[in-house]
């Protein structure tokens, strides 16, 4: 049975540039009667783009192939499983937050509620990836009727956030230039991602807001993705949760830093923290983001072909005796 308009899958994305409150406004949303947290996920955009390329792999064939012979469309395929995975994660809400289970897997136990009571009805999810910033078009073919808020914070906060953050004891920058870097990559995408597809779907929210006026941000949010508003949505924003511990002597500025990179970078920093957003979607934008997700399909399609041919010689070449030299690891 077809599955309605409005059963279809309705997660909430929170693009970031990384270091500027994803992970807190998550949980904050999810303290929500009708909203999910969910861990960054990390595997939705590649996953869609992999699905994709199965698409391609399963329409060679023209009518002899089982996706064309049953004129089964790419983004028919891709959107209903985006819908299964909907419901995948919506059915296992209780396990998510289960402390049996996670005791048994030596996990610790979410930093805030999934549930407040067992009737909330928790039909919808909200994932605060900050990498999904460069997946908004991949993440639409899985997720047509997803809502993407676009949190944004000054970049020098940024920068000095990523030079002292390490997740599992890594770094995610090693210097100040590829900070701003990192930070223009991901601005630069929800920028575009604005602009493709305009604010019906996606909605710019400033950090500081959820700072200094809170209840007001949240509240415009939560009428955004349609939701009623619920005070519990404000509790962990009292809590400071995944900080970077900056030290208040703490000085970021390296004079090897290209200074071109800072400036484009403090540019559209202000752009971001001072213009309005656009106020309706453009066509040509969302254009090119649909054409950029075709070349990452097609980049993946011929490396899969590339890699099986390169497995042959290796193994034609074993076969005739060759000595195959192992790659150097330093």
């Amino acid at each position: 049975m077809p599955v309605s308009a409005q059963e279809k899958a309705r997660p909430i994305f929170i693009l970031s540039t990384g270091r500027a409150g994803s992970t807190i406004l998550t949980w904050s949303l999810g303290q929500h009667p009708n909203i999910i947290p969910q861990e960054e996920s990390n595997w939705l955009g590649p996953f869609a783009i992999d699905a994709a390329v199965g698409y391609k792999r399963g329409t060679l064939r023209g009518e002899r192939g089982q996706l064309s012979a049953n004129f089964i469309e790419r983004d028919e395929l891709l959107a209903a499983l985006g819908d299964a995975i909907d419901r995948l994660l919506v059915s296992h809400r209780h396990k998510f937050e289960n402390p049996d289970l996670r005791g048994r897997a030596g996990w610790a136990l979410p930093p805030f509620p999934v549930s407040r009571a067992e009737n909330e009805p928790k039909r919808r999810w909200v994932d605060g990836t900050p990498e999904y910033s460069l997946y908004v078009c991949a993440l639409r073919k899985l997720f047509p009727e997803a809502l993407f808020v676009h949190l944004v914070r000054d970049v020098a906060d940024v920068v000095r956030s990523l030079l002292n953050f390490r997740p599992y004891g890594n770094r995610l920058v090693h210097t100040e230039q590829e900070a701003y870097e990192y930070w223009l990559r991901r601005a630069r995408a929800g920028v575009e991602a604005e602009r493709a597809y305009g604010p019906q779907r996606v909605y710019r929210m400033q950090y500081a807001d959820l700072v200094t006026q809170p209840d007001k941000a949240m509240a415009s949010l939560l009428k955004y993705v349609g939701e009623p508003y619920a005070p519990e949505c404000l509790e962990p924003l009292k809590v400071r949760i995944n900080s970077s511990e900056v030290g208040a002597r703490f000085d970021e500025r390296d004079p090897s830093t290209d200074p071109e990179v800072r400036e484009q970078a403090k540019l559209l920093s202000v752009d971001l923290l001072t213009a309005p957003p656009p106020r309706a979607a453009d066509p040509g934008t969302a254009a090119k983001l649909e054409a950029d997700f075709d070349q990452r399909v097609e980049y993946f399609s011929a490396l899969e072909g590339r890699l099986g041919e390169a497995t042959d010689l290796i193994r034609r070449l074993q076969q005739e005796g060759a000595v195959i030299p192992t790659p150097s690891s330093g």
